[in-house]
């Protein structure tokens, strides 16, 4: 026999609705307001429960969320009885977990015979020797009610996140304050997958961590991970020797693919795991998005093959850099790079060693000048530097190192016997010429560096 307990501050529909559950073989049990409903659950353990939705000291949608927080009333039906119009808080009951509605006020014919429609359901109370109540349990009802403000407040704080798609870092340090805010913990470290660029971020309040270590030891645990065809190493807690023992939380993305890994101290207490468990159910599309983003960004701008800026986003940045230098009379320089004789690299090694020596010198590129440089493909085996606040003289000298850098580097690495060499031309804005636009600019640069090949290839040239 199926227990029914029927919650409702009027006793017409009390009645109404308790005789159809009786005529259905239901043992009725009645409660006439949302507060004595809560607890007489607790004292009754019904299988199935009809609730008003509009009822003094606690609302019908506020004793179904509180119930279906509980594990023994998961599998409890719980059928919301909505007044014509309703919409509203038919929408906040559908939120709280209900499993079906009524409608009040139309064919009581219509409401008995969707009583004893639910009774036919398989709803059923588990019995998990829970303890019987006997008294209004106010605080019991005010901890379970900031529970889930907290939790419906931590799902709020990642969603916000979405807000800033086009700054995964940003994203990456709000989510380890957010961690650090709600847990005790020295360590919070976030691992996303993606084909192309896999990013691991790390921040401690004590002792930095070997990040390779980490990134390792963190990627054995996936099941079925993407394997990313490059890492990205973000954050303040890189650059130790050890691995501390960590928590790992895997989030998925809605298809169940693993997205990537949320890490914290082993230590933490069971609902601070708890906490942790609502954070990591929210990030598995919010890093599929960000990183969707990331590289659509990324081949809109970025050469595919060097990973440099293209030749678009790199006239876009030039251009910038010398509206600010004619504004500021401070230097821009730029730097026109060749690679000598890339024809024949091509047509003696084959052109896969062609594009390994691209990427190669690229990555040399970015490991050769400051960050504030702009650095990009300009087309084939042409590469531009520009260097804001940076007089022709210093421009030149930089890049005569990285010349150095490229004649001195073992190319036998890529291919047996290898050797590369390149010119450059480098133009200024601070010399007797007066640019009016960036093209003119690029054009005495360009000008320089074919004097570079002229005069025997392999050196830096500066334009008069």
């Amino acid at each position: 026999m199926k227990r029914v307990l029927v919650v409702d501050d009027s006793m017409f529909w009390r009645e109404l609705v308790g005789n159809a559950a009786k005529e259905a073989g239901g043992e009725v049990f009645y409660a006439s307001d949302g507060l004595e409903g809560y607890n007489m659950a607790f004292e009754v353990e019904p299988d199935l429960i009809f609730t008003d939705i509009e009822m003094p000291k606690m609302k019908g949608y506020t004793l179904c969320r509180l119930l279906k927080n509980e594990e023994a009333f998961r599998n409890v039906g719980i059928v919301i009885m909505t007044s014509l119009g309703e919409t509203l808080t038919r929408f906040w009951a559908t939120t709280a977990g209900a499993d079906g509605f009524m409608q009040k006020g139309g064919n009581p014919d219509k409401l008995i015979k969707d009583v004893k429609s639910y009774m036919k359901k398989d709803f059923r109370f588990a019995r998990l020797g829970i303890s019987r109540r006997s008294q209004p349990k106010y605080e019991e009802v005010t901890y379970l009610l900031e529970n889930i403000i907290l939790r419906e407040t931590i799902k709020n704080e990642v969603y916000a996140l979405y807000n800033y798609l086009s700054d995964e870092e940003h994203i990456f340090w709000k989510l380890a304050d957010l961690v650090y805010q709600i847990v005790p913990t020295d360590y919070v470290v976030i691992m996303a997958l993606d084909p192309q660029e896999g990013r691991l971020f790390v921040s401690t309040k004590s002792e930095k961590v070997d990040a390779e270590k980490l990134r390792e030891k963190l990627f054995s645990i996936f099941s079925r991970p993407v394997v990313p065809f490059e890492w990205k190493i973000i954050g303040d807690g890189v650059g130790g020797k050890e691995v501390p023992e960590l928590l790992p939380f895997i989030f998925r993305d809605r298809t169940g693919r693993e997205q990537g890994i949320l890490a914290t101290d082993k230590s933490l207490g069971k609902s601070d795991k708890e906490l942790i468990s609502d954070i990591v159910a929210n990030l598995g599309d919010l890093f599929k998005l960000t990183m969707s983003f990331a590289s659509a960004v990324k081949q809109a701008r970025y050469d595919e093959l060097t990973g440099l800026l293209n030749f678009r986003a790199l006239m876009d940045k030039l251009t910038e850099y010398f509206s600010i230098a004619r504004r500021s009379f401070n230097p821009l320089s730029v730097g026109m790079i060749d690679i000598d004789d890339f024809k024949r690299v091509n047509d003696t090694y084959g052109h896969l060693t062609g594009n390994e020596v691209l990427r190669e010198l690229a990555r040399l590129m970015k490991d050769s000048f400051r960050e504030v440089d702009v650095v990009g493909r300009y087309g084939g085996e042409e590469f531009l530097v520009a260097m804001a606040n940076t007089t022709l003289d210093s421009a030149a000298a930089a890049l005569e190192r990285f010349r150095k850098k490229v004649e001195e580097y073992d190319w036998s690495k890529i291919h047996r016997g290898l050797k590369i060499t390149v010119s450059i031309g480098a133009a200024s804005t601070v010399n007797s010429k007066r640019y009016r636009t960036v093209l003119e600019l690029i054009e005495d640069a360009d000008s320089a560096l074919y004097k570079a090949k002229s005069a025997g290839k392999n050196r830096v040239e500066k334009a008069a």
